[in-house]
């Protein structure tokens, strides 16, 4: 029950009035250091839509805003033996969430509940899903299905891809670590911010965010190929066979590729959780309390004063759909060029 929940009130203050307005989202993201509170708190929640005598309801929506704790549901939630409440661990050696796990999670989403109105999936370690999984989920996040509710839950939302993360309400529990995203690309944002909110009004002014995005990322590469290059074997043995030597090769190319695409989709990460904050200001007419970037607060609401609603939800868009295509072969320049001329700002 949320009344037997003493830490984390400002989340139990958030999900009550999400209940009292009828607005409860279809899919959040619960981000803290500590696994059983979220999941404690993910119990009370299902125990409050599935309760049988409820002790207050809202005026304005009629949902229940807490739970008695003790009829057969809130019971058989406390037990996770309800059927309309899922728990999704990492289950293979690995600790992955596998696309059979969330296959199956897909497949019962379409089922009517048992016996309530609501059937709420948990994604715990929801960092742990694979690319698979996690694609394979992203269409379900994409189509809401009236009743069903998914919630995910993380130490650390910087490993979960960013169009999950664009698709998912955030709550941040009392204690996490906001820092994830390093101090580098943090002053990189800064500056790329700045000269965004401080460029006029045009498409011409993109291009000035063009070039220091193509220096960082070249600098990104350089440096990912140094560090790679020093550790490979080829730094350490020459007298060895050319077969060797170009295997050592072929595989260090391989590594600067993956690693450099790594740090290319965090880089962009960051700049959608920006524009992530732009929209949140959009919507609710306020600046997000659950920030990444605190310290961009007057550049999002400048450029937030001059874009409309709409304008910042298709940001969203314009970021991951630029984060697929460079996943495939394709000019990387031009794709970012691309991309900033579509961006509203």
């Amino acid at each position: 029950m949320f009344s037997d929940i003493v830490h984390q009130q400002s989340v139990v203050r958030t999900l009550q009035r999400s209940l009292e307005t009828g607005r409860l989202a279809h899919a959040s993201l619960f981000v803290g250091s500590s696994s059983v509170e979220m999941e404690e708190m993910v119990i009370a929640l299902a125990q409050t839509l599935h309760c049988e005598n409820p002790p207050a309801r809202s005026e304005k929506s009629g949902l229940p805003l807490d739970a008695c704790g003790k009829c057969r549901n809130c019971n058989l939630i406390a037990e996770r033996k309800h059927p309309d409440v899922q728990w999704i661990y990492p289950e293979s050696k690995i600790r992955i969430i596998t696309t059979e796990q969330i296959r199956k999670l897909i497949a019962s989403s379409h089922l009517k509940s048992i016996s309530g109105d609501y059937e709420i999936s948990v994604i715990c370690s929801a960092d742990r899903l694979n690319t698979q999984a996690a694609n394979a989920f992203l269409k379900t996040l994409e189509e809401p299905v009236p009743g069903k509710i998914f919630i995910l839950l993380t130490h650390d939302a910087q490993k979960i891809i960013p169009t999950i993360l664009s698709r998912c309400r955030r709550i941040i529990f009392e204690g996490i670590n906001r820092s994830s995203i390093d101090t580098e690309t943090r002053n990189w944002l800064w500056l790329f911010a700045q000269t965004a909110a401080s460029s006029e009004s045009g498409l011409l002014s993109r291009y000035t965010l063009l070039a220091p995005m193509v220096e960082k990322l070249a600098g990104l590469k350089q440096n990912i190929e140094t560090e790679l290059r020093n550790e490979s074997p080829l730094s350490k043995y020459t007298d060895v066979e050319n077969s060797t030597i170009e295997r050592w090769e072929k595989e260090l190319q391989a590594a600067i590729a993956s690693e450099y695409r790594k740090q290319r989709a965090e880089m962009l990460a960051a700049i959608e959780l920006w524009l992530r904050d732009i929209w949140m200001i959009k919507v609710s007419n306020q600046f997000p309390e659950d920030s990444y970037f605190p310290d961009l607060k007057a550049y999002s609401e400048m450029i937030a004063s001059h874009i409309s609603e709409k304008q910042a939800r298709e940001n969203l868009k314009t970021v991951s759909s630029t984060m697929k295509i460079l996943d495939s072969n394709v000019q990387e320049e031009l794709i970012l060029e691309v991309f900033l001329l579509k961006l509203a700002l």
